[in-house]
């Protein structure tokens, strides 16, 4: 399994973000999430471990992160 340690430790909008971004993005996400004034460290940090993986797993399991993010945040409405 992949570690996905530093994704996990963001809060929910911040997983759904890097989910996005790199799902979108790929390896070019931890560029543009570094314009963030506050979290631009672990939201890089995060999306380069999932840019890193390779396609066949990062597609599926960016997927699985993103819905999971998703649902706590409809949840938590």
């Amino acid at each position: 399994m992949p570690d996905v340690s530093r994704f996990r430790a963001l809060g929910t909008r911040e997983r759904a973000l890097v989910a996005i971004a790199v799902l979108l993005d790929g390896h070019d996400a931890a560029e543009y999430l570094g314009c963030d004034k506050e979290r631009q460290l672990a939201l890089m940090r995060a999306a380069k471990d999932l840019a890193e993986l390779s396609p066949e797993l990062r597609l599926p399991l960016i997927g699985t992160l993103l819905r999971e993010a998703l649902q706590e945040l409809d949840s938590s409405l």
